[in-house]
């Protein structure tokens, strides 16, 4: 497999706060943003089966030794939200055209402002599917996509009307991209992911959906 070509003048840098993030300069990634509250599947599954083992009384080493998901959803779930919808979102990428619109466009501002270069990326309806190389000759690809949460959760929460609460989750998902054959899987994978979640009979009917690959073909 041939590695994809990195920019080692391009700044990097390393973190941990709940997850590990190694971000290399120059290098592709593959990344997950949710929208604040909303919970993954597999959370919800796991947490359920918890609560059916537990009720409300789970011992403290099991919440703790759960991921930080887990225990986002076992705290809504004690409040009430028992039903899959509930626990899974808000939902603000799907329900409101204007935010779907707005972040579709900033995502591709960002390309054009040297942030990043665009492979592909899919809005669903409370989480993106992103991958990028990194581009930007003095911000690592932490604080590109730092400043680009801050900007859009300020103008997202105006359009619903709020302040105060976050638009984002804290932590993303990301995974760097080594080979041709990594990128590859990984653009699939986003563009179908509607499909997958039964939005969509095909990748290109998602509108928000976009690969900026000429000529990519599943």
């Amino acid at each position: 497999m041939i590695l994809l070509p990195r920019d080692n003048t391009l700044p990097s840098f390393s973190t941990q706060r709940c997850r590990k993030h190694f971000y290399p300069g120059g290098g592709t990634l593959a990344i997950t943003m949710r929208l604040a509250g909303s919970i993954t599947r597999p959370a919800i599954k796991k947490i359920q089966a918890l609560e059916a083992k537990y009720g409300n009384a789970i011992p403290a080493d099991v919440y703790w030794s759960a991921g930080a998901a887990e225990r986002d959803a076992f705290r809504q779930y004690a409040q009430g939200k028992t039903d899959r919808r509930s626990l899974n979102g808000p939902f603000h990428l799907h329900h409101n055209e204007e935010i779907r619109q707005f972040i579709y466009e900033s995502i591709l501002e960002e390309e054009r402002r040297g942030g990043w270069k665009i492979a592909a990326f899919s809005l669903m309806p409370n989480h993106i599917h992103l991958v990028v190389k990194h581009t930007h000759t003095t911000r690592h690809m932490g604080t590109v996509l730092r400043l680009w949460k801050s900007f859009t959760a300020v103008h997202c929460n105006r359009i619903l009307g709020i302040k105060g609460q976050p638009f984002w989750q804290a932590e993303n998902y990301d995974t760097v991209v080594k080979t041709g054959a990594e990128l590859r899987r990984h653009i699939v994978y986003t563009l179908k992911n509607p499909v997958a979640g039964g939005l969509a009979k095909t990748w290109q009917d998602w509108p928000g959906n976009y690969c900026g690959i000429e000529g990519f073909r599943i």
